[in-house]
């Protein structure tokens, strides 16, 4: 549901009207991601900014727009040569892991993919973004769909109120064993993924779901990953427990029918969160919510199988 698009420094940076409308044309809400290319992409874009002309207080305007911004611009864990000019490395990384668009100053790249700044619209066939939409409920087709979000962000956090490796009770393991074979192979990545449910008293203690949910995902946790299992109740009088997300600090997900694959013949509404609803949600299934209470242990297993209590 995400796409990753190359954006010239020089080609947002130059022009104060250029910048301010299409910054606010990204984000994971809207279905796209800056490119962060190269790891100072940000600094290229104020120094653009400065080497253009831009006024004072626009310049300001840039560093602060800019700060606030670290959700829309993504590490994609992309090779940058720094001998070379950004348009030459956009078009070398496109060529090996294509963008959805290069944005860069008319006639710069010689790409079917390349777009100029003015171009940019939702009419656009290349600047066009999928918001909502329905997911087959196989595991392939949901991790899929959950891949780029969770592949570019530190912390996940998968909330499905019925969320349950055991196999009577749902497809849900098939759906976590598609999603980290996906995440395996990003180099240099330390990931804590979290998963919250609902308690029950049907469910397995701690120290079973410990012992049980590291012989299921034995060797699957790419090195540096960490998986975490929350039970959670509802307070007397307070929010029901019953919406399923994919909640990240870049943003979320929400799923209509939940994270069990239960065939191809389902589906399931995807639907992107606005960015500070997103965050406001993470915040219910965190230290000190106010919103459910925590029950019990939490289970954490990390990569080399081993676990804890917590």
């Amino acid at each position: 549901m995400l796409s990753e698009y190359a954006v010239e420094p020089a080609a947002i940076g130059s022009d104060w009207r250029t910048f301010k409308d299409l910054i606010d044309r990204f984000g994971a809400d809207k279905g796209r991601l800056i490119s962060r290319l190269p790891t100072k992409w940000e600094k290229k874009v104020i120094q653009a900014a400065k080497d253009a002309g831009v006024p004072d207080v626009r310049m300001s305007s840039i560093i602060e727009r800019l700060s606030h911004s670290k959700h829309k611009v993504v590490d994609f864990n992309r090779d940058y040569d720094h001998e070379a000019d950004w348009i030459g490395n956009a078009l070398r990384e496109h060529g090996t892991r294509p963008f959805k668009a290069i944005i860069c100053g008319a006639g710069k790249a010689a790409s079917a993919e390349a777009m100029d700044p003015d171009d940019c619209s939702d009419a656009h066939p290349l600047f066009r973004a999928t918001t909502s939409c329905d997911v087959t409920r196989t595991a392939d087709q949901i991790a899929d769909a959950l891949h780029t979000m969770t592949a570019v962000s530190k912390e996940v956090d998968i909330v499905d109120p019925y969320f349950d490796l055991r196999p009577a009770k749902g497809n849900y393991l098939a759906t976590l064993v598609s999603l980290l074979a996906r995440l395996t192979g990003a180099p240099g990545q330390t990931k804590a993924i979290r998963i919250h449910f609902r308690d029950h008293d049907t469910r397995p203690s701690a120290e079973i779901l410990a012992r049980d949910g590291s012989a299921q995902v034995k060797g699957l946790l790419p090195p540096g990953y960490r998986i975490e299992f929350y039970a959670w109740s509802e307070k007397l009088g307070g929010e029901d427990f019953h919406d399923r997300f994919v909640l990240t600090e870049l943003g979320g997900i929400m799923i209509g029918a939940g994270l069990s694959a239960d065939g191809p013949e389902e589906s399931a509404a995807f639907t992107l969160l606005n960015f500070e609803h997103a965050q406001g949600l993470r915040s219910r299934f965190s230290d000190g919510s106010t919103v459910y209470a925590r029950v019990g242990s939490a289970v954490r297993i990390h990569d080399d199988g081993s676990t804890e209590l917590f």
